[in-house]
């Protein structure tokens, strides 16, 4: 997973835990903020740094640079690593969040979306379609419903992802379409239409909003 996909996975998480109005920054230019999130009437300027090693002081003053640019309150770092003693200190100046490994991990407990037999590195390196369709596949099982991933496909005119699954045999569209609101409210999405028929016999589409597209173009 490159730097922007962990932004778009880091976005996925923001959504699961109630953040509304998500926008990925452009790639270059972003003034040193990657995310934008509004929670609670706060408006969040997010910075995302994927790293091996722990974050020293530039990640906090690089979103600390970009909350007048893009009219936040708060600021705030999210990382698959740790920060150093000398990061958390200016961030506690500053009134930086800051969002480390253990974080996201609890951000991702807080809503079910985990994957006990995969290790959470992988949870945390995971690119959104993929993400999307282990949640799927995860919230399914735990109603007793058996389905495989066929394949996604991102749909740019209505910035939604289309997801195609397999159930098992013997399990009725309208079973799928009845826990579509109960799935949307499991993955954190504001929505989950059902389609049938998809486009592949024997599959059955799912639709979740995933604004993706705009960042992707840039």
């Amino acid at each position: 997973m490159d730097g922007h996909e962990f932004e778009y996975a880091c976005a996925n998480i923001l959504k699961a835990n109630g953040f509304k109005d998500i926008e990925v920054t452009k790639c270059s230019g972003d003034f040193g903020v990657d995310i934008i999130a509004v929670k609670k009437h706060r408006r969040y300027a997010v910075q995302c740094k994927r790293y091996d090693k722990k974050l020293n002081n530039s990640a906090i003053q690089e979103v600390i640079g970009g909350l007048a640019y893009y009219g936040c309150e708060v600021g705030a770092v999210m990382t698959n690593s740790y920060f150093t003693a000398a990061a958390r200190k200016l961030a506690e100046v500053n009134s930086v969040e800051l969002w480390d490994r253990d974080i996201l991990e609890k951000m991702l407990r807080k809503r079910g979306i985990k994957d006990t037999s995969r290790k959470s590195n992988d949870i945390l390196d995971m690119p959104p379609e993929s993400y999307c369709a282990q949640t799927v596949e995860e919230f399914f099982a735990e109603q007793g419903i058996a389905v495989e991933t066929a394949g996604t496909e991102y749909l740019e005119d209505t910035c939604e992802l289309l997801i195609e699954i397999v159930p098992e045999t013997g399990v009725r569209i309208s079973d799928i379409r009845n826990l579509t609101q109960k799935l949307a409210n499991h993955g954190g999405w504001e929505y989950v239409t059902c389609v049938f028929p998809s486009h592949t016999p024997g599959t059955v589409g799912l639709e979740i909003p995933l604004e993706m597209d705009n960042s992707e173009k840039d």
